[in-house]
């Protein structure tokens, strides 16, 4: 009854503001293009290599260039418009979309993956913008409930947006679906361009006295002195330190279970069905209470680590699913509140900046975790890469609970009770 309660919520809210569902399918059109295109260009790299490390090759090459520019284009977001910022983004995410056109034509697997590399970099100007600007674009109240819609766009995506694009690329073929990835970007654009509420307080045409470089030292110097922001900003790092073992499951439905793609489709399914209910279940078990917040985040990263040490024990197929699904579930629920935690406790004049290096830790840590899975794997094994991933995550989990300990146990509005007050 709670989760149903929790979707009509969110149908409530997308009818009522019609700002906020532009921004929602806006990045709903655009991941699901990102699927199809990642589905496309990981079998055709693949299949030109002959290797099978090449889709990891294209996990890192889709989420490291997002740990390098994500800083950048954080202190970028506070200081230009964030609206049009991202409707110029989604322009010329156009042309490295196309690009990947030409390395199927040519045959080229090394321009494919510098096409993915910089359609990611492009991307670090979009996702951390789009998060800071949610709270202008809700009102208060909706804003645990808009911040948990969004988040569970992601993992809806890989449940449905991963299936959709192996059956266009099986049916019309992998250019059609890479024609359909460039597509979405002009309707995200599209959509970009309807919405009316301003995507930050401050005038966006009014030029800052200080340089980036400061700018940033007033990141390091709030983070430095608010608990509450410092402990956020490090939670996405316990679920990205043991991402590596998604990289891992392909090789459990093929070795393991002997499936085949069945059993990756099956596997990869049921994580993005944890990542689509955790942020929703996440908020419910959450409520108003800001410790409870922090409680949840260290609890997820405890839960994901859990399920993923069990995962080489388990003798069947439903079972490993089982096991995915409930990682993802802390793991889905651990993202969206670290981020809707971000916002309660940073003023929108600084949230760019904040949402830029959260996005920087969280990817920097993915892309590390998938090249050291492939590493291990080969070193100790299936089985004791996975538990290696997965204990990381377990024990960084714990450790977060004790530093933070203090936090949760604290005052009931410790997020917005430490957020410094805006400028002017």
């Amino acid at each position: 009854m709670a989760a149903t309660l929790t979707v009509r919520g969110v149908l409530a809210l997308l009818g009522r503001n019609a700002d906020y569902r532009r921004l929602f399918l806006a990045t709903l059109v655009s991941m699901m293009g990102d699927w199809f295109a990642f589905v496309a260009i990981s079998g055709f790299v693949t299949e030109a290599t002959g290797s099978l490390g090449a889709s990891a090759a294209v996990f890192a090459a889709s989420v490291l260039p997002m740990s390098l520019l994500s800083p950048v284009a954080g202190v970028l977001a506070d200081r230009v418009d964030r609206r049009r910022l991202m409707i110029a983004v989604d322009l010329l995410r156009v042309v490295p979309a196309l690009g990947m056109l030409a390395a199927l034509a040519w045959r080229l697997p090394a321009l494919a993956l510098g096409c993915v590399a910089l359609l990611a970099a492009l991307s670090a100007f979009f996702d951390p913008v789009s998060e800071a600007s949610v709270p202008n674009v809700v009102d208060p109240e909706d804003l645990p409930l808009a911040q948990a819609a969004l988040g569970s766009v992601w993992g809806s995506m890989l449940f449905v947006g991963a299936a959709l694009g192996g059956l266009a690329t099986l049916a019309f073929g992998r250019e059609v679906s890479l024609l359909l990835n460039a597509s979405t970007f002009l309707v995200s654009a599209g959509l970009l361009w309807g919405i009316r509420r301003p995507f930050q307080r401050a005038d966006p045409d009014a030029a800052p006295s200080e340089s980036p470089w400061r700018q940033l030292g007033e990141v390091w110097r709030t983070t430095r002195d608010s608990p509450p922001t410092r402990a956020l900003l490090t939670t996405k790092v316990g679920v990205g330190l043991g991402n590596g073992i998604v990289g891992l499951l392909p090789a459990y439905a093929a070795r393991a279970f002997a499936t085949g793609d069945e059993g990756v489709g099956v596997l990869l399914a049921a994580r993005g069905l944890g990542a689509m209910l955790g942020p929703l279940l996440g908020q419910r078990w959450v409520g108003g209470d800001e410790r409870r917040l922090l409680l949840v985040c260290g609890g997820s990263m405890v839960t994901y680590g859990l399920a993923y040490l069990l995962l080489p024990w388990a003798p069947s197929l439903p079972v490993a699913t089982l096991c995915v699904l409930l990682a993802h579930l802390g793991g889905g629920a651990q993202w969206v509140l670290s981020t809707y935690g971000l916002q309660l406790c940073t003023p929108d004049r600084l949230r760019g900046r904040v949402m830029g290096l959260d996005s920087c830790l969280a990817t920097l840590c993915a892309g590390a975790s998938a090249l050291a899975a492939s590493a291990a794997a080969e070193a100790l094994g299936l089985h004791g890469a996975s538990w290696a991933m997965a204990g990381v995550s377990l024990l960084y989990g714990l450790g977060w609970l004790w530093r933070t300990r203090g936090l949760w146990r604290g005052r009931a509005d410790v997020l917005t009770a430490s957020r410094p007050p805006e400028a002017g």
